[in-house]
């Protein structure tokens, strides 16, 4: 009978052809990605690796690219490292890094300001890694567009749970969304920039989970810390766009408030299904401030 946590027999086989003989292996928790992540030490050394399935042929193609050509312009430390990769499983063999989830940690604001200053000097690094192909480019100036089709469908099947007021006006961000233009493009990480960065105390900080990675309009990136840290923390905001090296522009800072309203009236419209007040509660305060500015 197969041990459940452990990798099918003939994946566990290969990454141990790659590592060596392994001491310890646990499944880790499942995280906001949908890939089955094992935690590996080996016995040679005790060396800590993470082995990482991907859910469908283009996420591992989107991963793998994005280890390969992007993820080592951060530098040495600040990033995992590809050890491997297997088309027939669909697999990653990546470093694990230290630290704790920065979600996880509790830190002063002028510890925030420090935090959010080397991880605007991450993501900068990375937005500007790698130049588009032309198909890239093209794709990347549809990704807003298509971006609100999704969350404006997605948001439309609620029905009831949002008030018709709050999808009337996210209806009219989604339009603003489209036919914003010429946004500058970056290979962006895709998917929560705080759920990605891990603290290891005083100024080490390091980005991890590139399965959303691509390039867009690098805008997109901070949609999450918008809707969460610089909510209410402006000199945390700051202190980020001073590491990152320029402010947004106009057109960013139309398509972040856009972009982020979409975000909060998905929220809005999740949390009675999830039973959760506190992301409601979130959600409504953060739509309430965005309408008050549009209306001003």
């Amino acid at each position: 009978m197969t041990d459940p946590n452990l990798p099918p027999a003939p994946l566990l086989s290969w990454a141990e052809n790659t590592l060596g003989p392994l001491a310890a292996i646990r499944p880790l928790p499942p995280g906001a990605a949908p890939s089955t992540v094992w935690y590996l030490v080996r016995r040679s050394d005790s060396a800590r690796f993470h082995l990482k399935t991907a859910p469908s042929p283009g996420d591992f193609t989107r991963e793998t690219f994005a280890y390969r050509h992007a993820v080592p312009a951060l530098g040495p430390g600040n990033a995992p490292r590809l050890l491997g990769t297997s088309a027939r499983h669909l697999a990653l063999i990546l470093t694990a890094l230290p630290g704790t989830p920065l979600p996880q940690v509790r830190l002063t604001e002028a510890a925030q300001k420090t935090v959010h200053w080397r991880a605007g000097t991450l993501v900068a690094e990375l937005h500007q890694a790698g130049r588009p192909t032309t198909t890239a480019r093209r794709e990347a100036s549809a990704f807003l567009s298509r971006l609100a089709d999704g969350w404006t469908r997605h948001i439309g099947a609620a029905g009831d749970r949002v008030p018709a007021e709050d999808l009337k006006f996210v209806m009219e961000l989604a339009d603003h969304l489209r036919v914003l233009d010429r946004l500058p493009l970056g290979f962006i990480h895709g998917r929560g920039l705080e759920s990605g960065l891990r603290w290891s105390g005083t100024s080490r900080l390091a980005l991890q989970d590139f399965d959303r990675s691509r390039f867009a309009p690098a805008v997109v990136d901070f949609v999450h810390l918008a809707y969460g840290p610089w909510a209410d923390r402006p000199r945390v905001r700051a202190a980020f766009f001073d590491g990152y090296g320029r402010s947004l522009d106009a057109e960013e800072r139309r398509a972040l408030r856009c972009l982020t309203g979409l975000h909060a009236v998905r929220s809005l419209a999740e949390g009675p299904v999830r039973a959760d007040k506190a992301a409601s509660g979130t959600a409504r305060t953060v739509l309430d401030r965005l309408k008050s500015e549009v209306s001003s």
